[in-house]
């Protein structure tokens, strides 16, 4: 990735490969102000638009390049219009400008704070190692600019990014003690000074390259690495469970490709954001709108109704002293009295009698009554599936059993709470890490029906557990 290779030429040297795996459910489509002869990477919300880093030349400065003839780096900002068009590019603020490369960034939740990436001053005029530096919006302008404090000469800090709540630091560094180049550290605002970086362990980092860190404001962390065979840079997420982080899980088809994909961020539902790759030449920021359909206010899934009480009026009257009454349920079962209790099985359509029973010869007397009893549906898209599964097994969800009146199905669509959505009557899923998740089932209505456009949906919650010790996985 070249932007990458020149922002981080003095800490690695990465190169790019290929490798890809199937998706859906999301269109992308690059920004029109991205360019075929000059970077833009590393997209950042703020205000109405986006914060971004470019090489690309301006025409109202001298162009500042190093001595190799590289352009530098600069941080730029571009708003959107109404119809979704974005105004030209232009610098953020001339005062975060420097002699060197500038970016990328993060803000603070109420922007009044940036945190960016920059190169330490002390090595000459060539880019020295990069650290991390923060300014503060003030009167209209970027101020008191100052370097993290644990920025070094002898090794690279850069890439933030802060969470929701503005007091962690998440970033990629090649300090001592890494597993490899590019490791992700964090470090927390305590007191109003930072804490020690903590490396976040070998189940997200890697021996390779980990960078360009993202933390969604609900906690998954999203990075790339270019740990594939490939030694592309693939995006993937990753998130805590209890004091441990989950190992990662690479992002499908759009996001990834054969090219460099990296510097991920989306909005809270994770429905559309923004990615960088090198895909067609240069890197681009691409923009990605989920094509899934957007179901709110779903219902706990009901079970269906099966146990019922059956009762026949004009048998109140019948002289019980030679006589019984006995009720045949249609499913083989009888039952002696003026009211019968039973739980079917399973839904249907079942023959129900009463009859008149002689008690000495047991023959029947008269019928009382005799009718077809279907037992009443539950009006809702239908999960067919087990309470609980065990981790690394495949397992079946079933929605033929869905019931819904005037309702044409177009299609049925899954969101199986692990970040993985589906579409069919009938799928099966792996869950790769124990927990509780809250399966969604959505059905929408074809369009072209009597009734037109409808949608329906149901939640079920799943334990997903580790096999007992001993035991091996199918």
């Amino acid at each position: 990735m070249k932007a990458l290779i020149l922002i981080l030429a003095v800490i690695t040297g990465i190169t790019t490969k290929a490798g890809a795996q199937q998706g859906e459910f999301y269109e992308i489509s690059r920004l029109p102000f991205t360019t075929d002869k000059f970077n833009e990477f590393a997209p950042a919300f703020y205000g109405d638009g986006l914060v971004f880093i470019t090489n690309r030349r301006m025409d109202f400065i001298i162009t500042r390049t190093t001595d190799d003839g590289e352009t530098l780096f600069n941080i730029f900002y571009s708003a959107r219009k109404e119809a979704g068009e974005w105004h030209n590019p232009g610098l953020l603020d001339k005062d975060l400008r420097s002699n060197y490369h500038d970016g990328p960034v993060s803000f603070s939740p109420d922007g009044s704070r940036i945190y960016f990436t920059r190169n330490v001053p002390g090595g000459g005029r060539e880019p020295s190692r990069l650290g991390i530096f923060i300014a503060d919006y003030s009167g209209g302008e970027w101020t008191n600019i100052r370097p993290f404090p644990y920025n070094s000469n002898q090794y690279n800090l850069a890439h933030p990014s802060v969470s929701k709540d503005g007091n962690t630091l998440y970033f990629a560094s090649d300090m001592p003690g890494g597993f490899g180049g590019m490791d992700i550290y964090s470090s927390t605002l305590q007191a109003r000074s930072w804490s020690a970086p903590v490396n976040l362990g070998s189940d997200v980092n890697s021996e390779h390259d980990e960078v360009f860190p993202w933390i969604h404001h609900e906690g998954r962390l999203y990075f790339s690495s270019n740990r594939m065979p490939e030694d592309n840079l693939d995006l993937f997420y990753t998130f805590r469970r209890g004091d441990s982080w989950q190992p990662p899980i690479r992002l499908p088809v759009p996001f990834n490709s054969e090219h460099d994909d990296f510097a991920f961020i989306a909005d809270s539902d994770l429905s559309s954001g923004y990615f960088s790759s090198n895909r067609e030449g240069t890197d681009n920021i691409y923009s990605f709108v989920s094509t899934f359909p957007y179901f709110t206010d779903c219902a706990t899934l009901q079970e269906e109704q099966l146990c019922f009480v059956f009762y026949e009026q004009r048998a109140e009257r019948i002289d019980t002293t030679t006589l019984y009454l006995e009720w045949d349920l249609g499913d083989g079962t009888r039952v002696r009295g003026l009211e019968a209790e039973h739980c079917y099985e399973e839904l249907g359509t079942y023959t129900v009698r009463l009859d008149v029973i002689d008690i000495i010869t047991g023959e029947m007397q008269a019928n009382v009554a005799y009718y077809n009893f279907t037992t009443p549906r539950v009006e809702q898209p239908f999960i067919n599936a087990p309470d609980t599964v065990y981790t690394g097994r495949r397992f079946e969800l079933d929605a033929s059993d869905t019931y819904l009146r005037n309702f044409e199905i177009e299609g049925f669509y899954w969101d199986l709470a692990d970040g993985t959505k589906a579409s069919g009557e009938v799928i099966s899923h792996t869950y790769e890490f124990a927990g509780t998740y809250e399966i969604v089932l959505g059905v929408t209505s074809d369009p072209g029906s009597p009734y037109g456009y409808r949608q329906s949906c149901v939640y079920k919650v799943i334990e997903v557990v580790d096999p007992p010790d001993g035991e091996g996985l199918d």
